[in-house]
């Protein structure tokens, strides 16, 4: 009997555990997604992750233009393991 029961009770916990599969968090889905130039997601870019002022005003002594608007970084950057990004496991992902 208490075989069966253990028979019994494994067969629940694999089916509660194979209906529910872990989705993987694409950043297409997401809501921070920017599509490229091309309107493909190869490309894309992450508009919660923008880079740093600093790095877009660099060029401003070089040609005199004051770049005020934010470069994003790719997605495939902001999913690499960086402090302050989504990551491999989407941290900031929120679904569209």
């Amino acid at each position: 009997m208490y075989l069966m029961n253990c028979i019994l009770l494994f067969m629940l916990f694999t089916e509660i555990f194979s209906s529910n599969p872990i989705k993987p968090k694409f950043c297409r889905d997401c809501k921070f997604f920017t599509k490229d130039f091309f309107l493909t997601n190869k490309f894309g870019k992450c508009s919660l992750s923008p880079k740093d002022e600093d790095e877009d005003n660099k060029y401003f002594l070089v040609d005199g233009i004051n770049r005020n608007n934010k470069q994003l970084y790719f997605c495939s950057t902001a999913r690499q393991d960086f402090k302050n990004m989504c990551g491999p496991e989407g941290k900031f992902y929120e679904k569209k």
